[in-house]
């Protein structure tokens, strides 16, 4: 039917094509804004479902991406991961669009209208767990734990302060399972009821799945995903592509920009062509380390060629 449609109607373009059209013909400030605010309304597609549950971009100021997380151990993550996010918003949006990331708090003054500060619409109300749980009553029982709890500590103050933790803790269990929510099958950390497993498992599960594919990639840096996903069946596409870049990034940044000729060059030309041993030859050495020569290490007196005093015209 699509295509008796194409026949029937030659001229007719894709809703999506003629806004982006319109954007563009309003100009540049207008296109940056509306490409900005694509970018924050397509987080997940950008990060993936994880780290898109786990995150909420709060907005782009100048050059910057502002991420808010609660989840410590998964901000530790992501200071790893920020040059893959950086390159991955820019070419979701087609032009470079950040050039860093940063944690922020939440955001919660109005939305500004200057195109240095791109914020999302604020969401709509969300379950304030922190009210919800001030409102679960703790037993005679409870409270005693709770009391003599802190009441080990030699520090008033800070017997006081872990009998209110504790007190807190037994009324977000408790409001926990009046929300049927689930035991995790790993850990027994209570989780929503929609979810397989917790978050802090899902991250640990993911940790091991990546260190898994580094692993791979270290003994065949060639290697492309169907290769290594026979060594780890878990991995996916975008697991590969990010700790390859990763790789490439760190190991190119450890490497002279004039070495063409050590085993660490060469392993850096195989992980980011994806070349194995036999096929490397001078040629395609020297033009992958063109390509990376404003990732690796460069001396103070390094003047950058120009092409073609590099890579002869008519060499493939």
């Amino acid at each position: 039917m699509a295509g008796s449609l194409k026949a029937r109607s030659p001229g007719l373009e894709r809703p999506d094509t003629i806004i982006r059209k319109t954007i563009h013909h309003m100009g540049g400030n207008a296109e940056k804004k509306y490409y900005m605010h694509w970018v924050l309304w397509h987080w997940p597609e950008i990060v993936g479902d994880f780290i898109a549950r786990n995150t909420s971009p709060q907005g782009i100021r100048k050059d910057t991406l502002y991420i808010y997380s609660d989840n410590s151990a998964l901000r530790n993550e992501l200071q790893m991961m920020m040059p893959q996010i950086v390159q991955s918003v820019n070419n979701y949006a087609g032009q470079k669009m950040i050039e860093k990331v940063a944690f922020s708090k939440r955001w919660e003054k109005s939305d500004s209208e200057g195109i240095d500060e791109i914020r999302l619409a604020a969401p709509p109300d969300d379950e304030n767990l922190g009210r919800e749980r001030r409102k679960m009553p703790l037993s005679p029982a409870e409270m005693q734990a709770a009391e003599s709890l802190g009441a080990a500590a030699s520090d008033g103050e800070i017997g006081r302060a872990i009998s209110g933790l504790y007190r807190k803790h037994l009324q977000m269990q408790k409001l926990k399972l009046a929300k049927n929510y689930q035991k995790c099958s790993q850990c027994g950390r209570l989780m929503p009821p929609d979810a397989a497993i917790c978050d802090d498992c899902s991250r640990k599960q993911r940790e091991s799945i990546t260190a898994a594919v580094r692993q791979v990639l270290r003994d065949m840096p060639w290697a492309r995903y169907p290769e290594v996903k026979k060594y780890v069946p878990e991995a996916t596409t975008k697991m590969v592509n990010e700790q390859r870049s990763i790789m490439v990034q760190k190991l190119a940044a450890d490497t002279d920009v004039n070495d063409k000729t050590s085993i660490k060059a060469k392993t850096l030309v195989m992980l980011y062509r994806c070349l194995p041993p036999e096929q490397l030859n001078e040629d395609n050495i020297t033009r992958a380390l063109y390509a990376l020569r404003f990732d690796m290490h460069r001396p103070k007196d390094y003047k950058t060629p120009k092409r073609y005093d590099v890579i002869k015209l008519g060499r493939r």
